[in-house]
């Protein structure tokens, strides 16, 4: 029987860990993509139960951390920019760990520092992600994000 040396057990694994995707990387990919990603959001908690089952907001994730969130209008169907305000900071998402991401965060009126709401990742592919709100943001809802398909124009 052959008994393989440690160097060349060593470099194999090297070379497989080496290939493996970071997970933090693969999120990343999912929510950005090479430049930016835009997601219909669905929620799902006591609050949005009594509007119909409409994606209310459309959120675009880049590469670099910034986020743009848009109103999706429901009577004109078009995308309206969400005001700038001082109370929410809609402009940064963040990674938290492999499974924990931030897409919002509010101000502290006190000590105006902004609070960012973390969310749960518990599911996502190249189409969909749904998070889950965690108690420390003291939010339990579902978040549903499905990607946002350009209306073709007509011409």
């Amino acid at each position: 029987m052959k008994i393989l040396n440690i160097p060349k057990i060593s470099l194999f694994l090297f070379i497989i860990f080496a290939c493996k995707e970071n997970k933090q990387d693969k999120i990343e990919s999912v929510f950005a993509g090479e430049t930016s990603k835009k997601w219909y959001a669905y929620s799902i908690d006591s609050i949005h139960c009594a509007q119909a089952f409409y994606p209310f907001r459309v959120f675009e994730f880049f590469k670099d951390g910034r986020q743009i969130q848009y109103i999706n209008n429901y009577t004109t169907k078009n995308l309206d920019t969400i005001p700038k305000d001082d109370l929410y900071n809609p402009e940064k998402w963040f990674i938290i760990s492999d499974s924990i991401v931030s897409i919002d965060s509010y101000k502290n009126s006190k000590n105006g520092y902004y609070h960012k709401n973390t969310s749960k990742i518990l599911y996502y592919n190249k189409d969909t992600i749904i998070l889950q709100g965690t108690k420390r943001s003291n939010y339990e809802g579902v978040l549903i994000l499905t990607r946002y398909k350009e209306k073709e124009k007509n011409k």
